[in-house]
């Protein structure tokens, strides 16, 4: 029952280096990546590299409009790069641009420094960026939303920017630096990074305060030093965290200022280890970590609400929900709860040993018929298949079979063309039916954008699949049959999702954009971390004994007249467990009811007003509802 808000030339395939550290990895010369080292960049520790990677971020793409997933990616081999001004991609026409892709081969060997008293970075009341990642201008005027795209490059436009495998250091006598200043919509991630200030040196280091920042996941990132740790601000669009260690702030380990939270795994260590959730619409969502505190309101200065759920305070596990100041209520998970898990390892497979789907004819022209090639390519016993930078366009689907690992899309699109008539909308334009290990899908989008509803991936054999860094466009992102085996999910946008079957799936910041129903579950135990959601539409379609947790996010209708038919959530015959909050701008712009019923369910619909307000929209701190 519902219990309230209480609850990148030798030879043909050049490999750049070898890996050498967790996590490390190289591209083959051929997959369409850029290389820093190809623009002049040094890596001594001791040469100026800012120009060089400035002029790799511009040549990395152009503004492609709507198709905004075709940036290359911009890698970085093992060296140290001095650098002595923010990194920013801008267009030929000098306007700010998204597709900010810098991948580092190792988080410990990649290292970027600021050198030491660099100008610019000596005020932290005028704190400035190493790395600066901006929205790019899709539609409407520079200030539209009281945005300043001209001056800071803001905007919800910020779609494709990631940063990846890499230490940032500040460098000494820099109080005004920031390690990162992130701008991210939709599709965009910081992965695998340390942030890195000594003493006197660093205000910030990842913020993420400029217009509109979110939905983009932050997993394993370390900040050592600086005043702030991370700082976050704005009502929306909701931020995911995941395996974060912040250590040695001054100031406070987390401010966040009106947004929406989601952080999973947090390590706080430090002088000050505070967390400042100011402003009556904030929200935090805390799940598992650790601090050296006893007491959550000594840990959480916090002006609006905070779900928490299996964090240790000094020890001691803590599971429940704030409001304000001192309104703590304590509160068990539910008994039926499945806690998040993390993707199996992906396999370590040196790029000399990767196949390109040109060997077999495929040359990423969306008017060539790709589908041959790539079956010939997926069928070649390599375990490792990449898809260099283009469009490769199917008229049937495209079997994957057991010996094949991984598929790297370099942020390439799969879409189709000249459909055969055997190739039914329901069925996957890649099809995973047998059992093998663990199969990793990267850097791809599914664009059948006004061709028509497809699947874009088809899972019913026994192996697990971890989909990450997936735009899909016009297609479901997923359809997960009932003989599936189980899903793991990072970073993906902005399609449907349909689950059936027993085994898991989890997701990482899941964002799902549309006025259809944008999960169908029929069955299958469900955990989200992070949710966003755009568009008058029913989030989720939980039934046949369903089992779905959703922990932190944001939901957003944004459009004006939203009937009381449709409902956030249906849960009929299922389990449902959420803790996000609700965007709203204006009065009609609001879901009426947060969960609805089958025709004849004797249960009754759960309407918004048991809820607390967040401006026109509400909290929704713990919401349990169970057949």
């Amino acid at each position: 029952m519902l219990a309230g808000w209480r609850h990148s030339g030798l030879l043909a395939l050049l490999i750049l280096m070898l890996p050498v550290a967790a996590h490390a990895e190289t591209y083959p010369a051929d997959s369409g990546a850029l290389n820093v080292r190809d623009f002049g960049a040094r890596g001594d520790g001791q040469s100026d590299d800012t120009a060089a990677f400035l002029a790799a971020l511009a040549a990395s793409g152009g503004d492609t409009g709507t198709t905004f997933w075709q940036d290359r990616v911009v890698f970085v081999p093992d060296g140290t790069y001095r650098l002595s001004a923010p990194l920013v991609k801008r267009y030929a026409d000098g306007r700010f641009g998204s597709g900010f892709v810098l991948i580092g081969q190792s988080e410990t060997g990649t290292i970027l420094k600021l050198a030491d008293g660099a100008a610019g970075y000596d005020n932290p009341q005028q704190p400035r960026a190493v790395i600066f990642t901006t929205s790019k201008l899709l539609r409407g005027a520079p200030g539209d939303g009281g945005k300043d795209y001209l001056g800071q490059g803001e905007g919800n436009d910020a779609y494709m920017n990631f940063v990846e495998n890499m230490t940032i250091d500040v460098g000494a006598r820099n109080p005004g630096a920031v390690a990162i200043d992130f701008l991210g919509n939709n599709s965009g991630a910081i992965r695998h990074v340390t942030l890195r200030a000594g003493a006197g040196s660093g205000a910030i280091g990842l913020s993420m305060t400029r217009k509109w920042p979110g939905p983009t996941l932050v997993q394993h990132l370390t900040i050592d030093g600086f005043a702030t740790g991370i700082m976050t601000a704005q009502t929306e669009y909701g931020l995911t965290f995941d395996h974060i260690r912040l250590r040695n702030q001054t100031d406070a380990a987390i401010a966040n200022t009106q947004n929406a939270l989601t952080i999973r795994d947090l390590h706080i260590d430090g002088p000050a280890p505070v967390i400042l959730n100011s402003g009556e619409k904030a929200y935090l969502a805390l799940d598992g970590g650790s601090a050296p505190v006893s007491n959550l309101m000594v840990l959480v200065r916090n002006d609006g609400f905070v779900t928490v759920r299996d964090l240790s305070l000094a020890g001691q596990a803590r599971s429940g929900v704030m409001q304000g100041r001192n309104g703590w209520q304590s509160l068990p998970a539910a008994d039926w709860h499945m806690p998040m898990q993390d993707a199996p390892p992906r396999p370590a497979i040196p790029s000399a040993q990767w196949v390109n789907v040109a060997r077999y004819g495929a040359t990423g022209d969306p008017a060539q018929n790709a589908t041959d090639a790539l079956r010939q390519a997926f069928a070649s016993g390599a375990a490792v298949v990449y898809l260099p930078s283009g469009t490769y366009s199917l008229s049937d689907s495209v079997e994957i079979p057991a010996s094949l690992q991984r598929i790297v899309g370099m942020n390439s699109t799969i879409r189709i063309l000249n459909r055969r008539p055997t190739f039914a909308r329901s069925t996957g334009m890649f099809r995973a039916a047998s059992a093998g290990p663990p199969l990793f899908v990267e850097r791809l989008a599914f664009d059948n954008t006004g061709l028509g509803e497809q699947v874009g991936i088809e899972l019913s054999g026994p192996r697990d699949i971890v989909m990450r860094d997936i735009v899909t466009a016009g297609t479901t992102m997923l359809d997960r049959r009932a003989s599936g085996g189980r899903a793991f999910l990072d970073n993906m946008c902005c399609g449907l999702l349909r689950l059936t079957g027993p085994q898991p799936v989890f997701a990482r910041q899941f964002n799902s954009e549309g006025t259809t129903t944008r999960i169908i579950n029929r069955g299958s135990p469900l955990s989200i971390l992070g949710l966003k959601t755009e568009g008058v539409c029913t989030v989720l379609d939980n039934r046949d004994g369903a089992k779905t947790d959703i922990f932190g996010g944001l939901v957003y209708v944004v459009r004006d007249g939203a009937p009381a038919s449709v409902p956030s959530f249906i849960n009929s015959g299922a389990w449902l467990s959420a803790s996000l909050v609700e965007e709203s701008l204006r009065t009609g712009s609001r879901y009426q009811v947060y969960v609805g019923r089958d025709p004849g369910d004797p249960k009754g619909a759960v309407p918004v007003t048991g809820f607390p307000l967040r401006g026109y929209g509400r909290f929704i701190p713990t919401l349990r509802d169970t057949p």
